[in-house]
């Protein structure tokens, strides 16, 4: 019996569900991988298995996948952050087939550092959507500072922000898992990260504010995400440009 190779569009909508799910939960099971196999014709296994191999080509990961990507797996990869899903989208649609990949996807936890202009709102607002959930799914919907898991309370905030960096606006390693308050704190400057996660407060907090962000935080470290590290020359240009270094 002749295996049926895998088509770009597949391959496509195969990685979009790999950047939007945690990486421990690749498996056969998962009920995303479950939908997304109806929607292809295939097997989960066959799924699931080409997400495995995916990850062979995720620079991110600490580990390397099994190692059995093949070219037009390479090709697309390389290709896809580029588009960043908007194609995908436009598959998932074609499929007649609800590929959210997570419930929790909700744009109003997403924090860009800008106002929406009600012009293409809806468009925007989908893209947010998929960026928390890359983010959230990178940090396995954790807090980076406190560890807290409740969704409601999370954000996906952008190092750069949305506004004066349109070319990585979705690219998640653009962007940090947080609560609402150290979110918050990030966004006006009041806290920023060095390259190893070390968190740094600015001299406009009052001590006791300090004092209390830093008792919330599980150390004073970021937990690093298990893939889509935050990006060494972001961190930097938020330390030079946002963060308040000076009382």
């Amino acid at each position: 019996m002749t295996r049926r190779l895998w088509t770009a569009d597949e391959v496509r909508l195969a990685i979009a569900l790999y950047v939007q799910i945690p990486f421990g939960r690749i498996h056969s099971r998962n009920p995303e991988i479950i939908e997304l196999s109806k929607g292809i014709d295939r097997s989960p296994s066959s799924v699931a298995l080409k997400l495995a191999n995916l990850a062979a080509l995720d620079e991110t990961l600490p580990r390397a996948g099994m190692q059995n990507a093949s070219a037009l797996d390479r090709t697309v990869w390389s290709e896809f952050f580029q588009t960043l899903l908007y194609e995908s989208h436009a598959l998932e649609e074609s499929l007649h087939s609800s590929l959210t990949f997570h419930e929790e996807s909700t744009n109003e936890y997403v924090h860009d550092g800008t106002s929406l202009d009600r012009f293409g709102i809806a468009k925007q607002r989908s893209r947010q959507d998929l960026f928390r959930t890359m983010v959230l799914s990178a940090y396995d919907y954790r807090c980076a500072v406190t560890g807290i898991e409740q969704p409601e309370l999370l954000v996906a905030g952008h190092i750069k922000p949305w506004s004066l960096e349109i070319g990585r606006r979705l690219d998640p390693t653009n962007g940090i898992c947080l609560n609402r308050l150290h979110d918050r704190a990030f966004d006006k400057g009041l806290i920023t990260f060095e390259d190893d996660g070390y968190m740094v407060f600015s001299p406009r907090l009052k001590p006791d504010t300090r004092d209390k962000m830093l008792q919330l935080a599980n150390a004073p470290t970021l937990k690093m995400p298990r893939r889509f590290l935050p990006d060494r020359q972001l961190l930097r240009f938020h330390r030079e440009h946002i963060f308040s270094a000076s009382p």
